[in-house]
């Protein structure tokens, strides 16, 4: 009898270890109400330049000299702000040519360096500032991970890309040639066990730490969030504040065969990280059939800030819906672009009552 005593009590130590070892590693779910600080943001203070146009902008860079740099399409496809002189520098023409890409969708900024991404055309476009805070075109090259829509520098001469779409890891690392140096990870699990996750399901924004170390993936068809070591791979999963169970079935659409979510939703949108914390974009929405949703109705409204072992941290929750946000870490000023008045506007909040 005293031997099975001992028995049984191992077996629960053992037990217990397991379960709360899964636990730290694989999930950290969190509501709504997890958050230990929430804020309210009533409109910023805009910013004024007669100079500037904005028709349909897409995204908003800080660069940390002092720029404010604009995906918009119009006249040209990047749209960059001086705040020091307040002058504005329009670059890269649309076309297929040397020096032209199609579309600024994805765009990203490294040290001085912008890099802007064309997923139609696999190329990536190198600007520099000259002596007179000029962006100049300083290389462009081809990738070779096709298909690729979502990317963000690492280090010096290295960038992580979602992997094509049937790829079986989930992240590809290139360098500066375009060519592929490595992948790592696997995708978030589906309800239906027949089907295998890809980067069209689980389609995803890059955001990574100041010293590139940990990569933040945030699932905009699911709520789901993945934290990567760029060298050691995935280190845990989130999922919150719906804990959407996805089903994900093949579906003949006319021209070919679709994926079809169930449930569809829009929840992850934008991100953006520093050395200790992450923010993401949050919307919510669920898609309803014969119902069409609005631009203003998948675009966010709130932002969930977590450090990087998962942990929430605050939720901001704004009275316009943001169409682009980034972040000044040091002077903690945040940038949004958000629609005020039947027009797209720049604003911007001062952080120092949020970050110490």
């Amino acid at each position: 009898m005293r031997y099975n005593s001992f028995m049984i009590c191992l077996l629960i130590i053992y037990y217990l270890q397991f379960s709360c070892s899964s636990r730290n590693t694989n999930e950290n779910n969190f509501t709504n109400d997890t958050f230990k600080q929430e804020f309210i943001f009533p409109i910023g203070e805009i910013y004024k330049n007669d100079s500037l146009f904005l028709g349909n902008p897409i995204g908003i860079k800080f660069h940390p000299d002092s720029f404010l740099i604009i995906s918009d399409d119009v006249n040209k496809l990047i749209k960059i702000i001086d705040l020091k002189s307040h002058k504005i520098q329009e670059v890269i023409s649309k076309g297929v040519g040397p020096g032209e890409l199609l579309s600024a969708l994805e765009f990203e900024i490294y040290g001085s360096d912008l890099f802007v991404l064309c997923p139609i055309l696999g190329k990536i476009i190198k600007l520099s500032p000259d002596c007179n805070r000029n962006f100049e075109i300083a290389d462009e090259f081809k990738i070779e991970e096709k298909g690729t829509f979502r990317f963000h520098p690492v280090k010096e001469n290295l960038f992580v890309c979602l992997s094509k779409v049937g790829d079986e890891k989930r992240l590809t690392f290139f360098n500066e040639d375009g060519r592929n140096v490595r992948k790592m990870g696997d995708y978030p699990s589906l309800l239906n066990k027949d089907m295998k996750g890809d980067n069209n399901i689980f389609q995803s924004h890059i955001t990574t730490s100041l010293d590139g170390r940990k990569i933040l993936l945030a699932c905009s068809t699911t709520d789901i969030l993945e934290i990567y070591d760029t060298e050691r791979g995935l280190q845990k999963r989130i999922q919150g504040p719906i804990g959407i169970q996805l089903v994900a079935t093949n579906q003949n659409i006319g021209i070919g065969v679709g994926t079809h979510l169930e449930p569809s939703y829009a929840t992850y949108c934008f991100a953006n990280g520093s050395q200790d914390e992450f923010w993401v974009g949050y919307v919510g929405y669920k898609y309803e059939k014969g119902i069409l949703a609005s631009l203003s109705d998948t675009a966010p409204k709130w932002m969930f800030c977590f450090d990087w072992k998962g942990n929430p941290i605050r939720k901001i929750v704004f009275n316009n819906v943001l169409y682009g946000f980034d972040i000044d870490w040091i002077n903690k000023i945040l940038y949004t672009i958000e629609w005020i008045n039947n027009k797209p506007e720049i604003n911007y909040y001062y952080l120092d009552e949020l970050i110490k």
